[in-house]
């Protein structure tokens, strides 16, 4: 029987997918007849090493009145909202952090879809993921059933909260503050449409004192009725990433949020973009 190259199955490479780079394919014979002893060595680390935390401040939360879902994220960590934001229209949002694993979003999502309630998805998710007790992760349905989980072995301060329509969690920050204030930061503003209520969470908790590692990146991701994103805007790399996110979304409500009216959905085709009704709706919104 032909000897493989023997890989521990990690956090960032579980069994039940393909290893990074692949080589768990590779028999023994051809690895070492084409990689130094150096290079082996780098390759074994890089296989088997966590990825750096993704130590984050995250919030996900839905309108009872409107039945949008969102998620909204923050963190020393480049283009944060990349790996942890997840959602989908009519079925729920999903926050991955600390040592985060994408897969928990993507198929959280699946199982949200498929009927089951928020804590019965972070459940299974949890069953199935080796390196659970290093991640967070925090979940809504599309009912406002939450579900939030906390590992063993997050880097501290860390921890969760949930409330009514909405979940919150952190890592690496300067305290529990942090995760208070954005808690009562969206509970007071139950009058404000959903991006603007998970917007004033993360401003919330960056004023209580955020990742204590310091700042970087920010996402703010809603859904509506379609599958396409109602929100989406990122601040990948900034010095001060709420502060930017803040601006590019009060610029969207002049410049992008408008011409909502414009795009398809699946029982329309939508409307031209011409001109005209671009110069009618940039009127009603300088007006």
């Amino acid at each position: 029987m032909t000897r493989l190259w023997p890989i521990r199955a990690s956090a960032q490479c579980p069994r039940r997918h393909q290893p990074a780079l692949g080589f768990d394919l590779l028999p023994v014979s051809y690895i070492l007849s084409h990689f130094t002893h150096y290079q082996l060595s780098i390759i074994h680390y890089q296989m088997n090493r966590l990825p750096p935390p993704i130590s984050t401040f995250s919030i996900v939360g839905r309108c009872p009145r409107t039945r949008m879902l969102g998620v909204g994220v923050a963190s020393k960590y480049l283009a944060v909202g990349a790996v942890c934001s997840h959602t989908q229209a009519g079925t729920g949002a999903i926050s991955t952090q600390a040592y985060g694993n994408p897969y928990l979003g993507i198929d959280g999502l699946s199982l949200l879809q498929r009927g089951f309630e928020a804590p019965q998805a972070l459940e299974l998710l949890l069953q199935q993921d080796p390196g659970r007790e290093k991640r967070q992760l925090i979940i809504i349905d599309h009912q406002g059933r939450t579900a939030a989980f906390t590992g063993s072995e997050t880097d501290a301060w860390c921890g969760h909260v949930q409330g009514e329509n909405y979940a919150a969690a952190g890592n690496i920050l300067t305290g529990e503050t942090v995760i208070q204030a954005m808690a009562a930061a969206f509970e007071q503003s139950t009058e404000e449409e959903l991006a603007e209520r998970l917007l004033r969470a993360l401003e919330a908790g960056q004023q209580a004192g955020g990742d204590r590692r310091g700042r970087q990146a920010a996402h703010l991701q809603v859904v509506h009725t379609e599958a396409w994103k109602y929100v989406d805007l990122r601040v990948d790399e900034h010095p001060t990433p709420l502060i930017e996110l803040r601006r590019i979304f009060e610029l969207a409500k002049q410049e992008l949020f408008p011409f909502r009216a414009l795009y398809p959905t699946r029982s329309s085709a939508g409307q031209d973009w011409d001109l005209d009704e671009y110069d009618r709706l940039s009127s009603s919104i300088e007006g």
